[in-house]
């Protein structure tokens, strides 16, 4: 259905048969920029990065909220993860996810060297850390 809007200056070609030509013009004209706003605006919306999903996770900053042997429970994008940890972590401690197996996170303590401008806030802490540690 959303495709017909893409073809909506092929659909209104009838107009030129149909109304005079002063009133067809402005028409067709109207019809042609409705759907050149809709194919600027779905172009956009493809080149927006992923957000959801695995490739999300990655490079995401979160905390420790349980430790249980070599297994972890981080609070990452508002959600509880099981995860291993490539270091010794306590609870409480910042950290990063390097990769996903299966709905196991990796993840390895948080630095500043990590730190890319997406995850930060102007503090420098991650934005979904309430209180931060400082």
């Amino acid at each position: 259905m959303c495709h017909l809007i893409l073809a909506m200056p092929l659909l209104a070609l009838p107009v030129f048969w149909l109304l005079p030509m002063g009133a067809a013009i402005p028409l067709y004209g109207a019809a042609v920029a409705v759907t050149a706003g809709v194919y600027v605006l779905a172009v956009k919306a493809m080149r927006k990065p992923v957000c959801t999903g695995a490739e999300d996770m990655l490079r995401a900053v979160g905390t420790v909220r349980e430790v249980r042997g070599n297994a972890l429970t981080v609070w990452v994008k508002s959600e509880l993860w099981s995860a291993k940890a490539t270091e010794r972590v306590a609870v409480g401690d910042i950290v990063e996810v390097i990769g996903i197996e299966e709905l196991t996170l990796r993840v390895r303590k948080f630095t500043n060297s990590n730190t890319s401008p997406r995850q930060t806030g102007a503090t420098g802490f991650p934005f979904h850390v309430k209180g931060g540690r400082r």
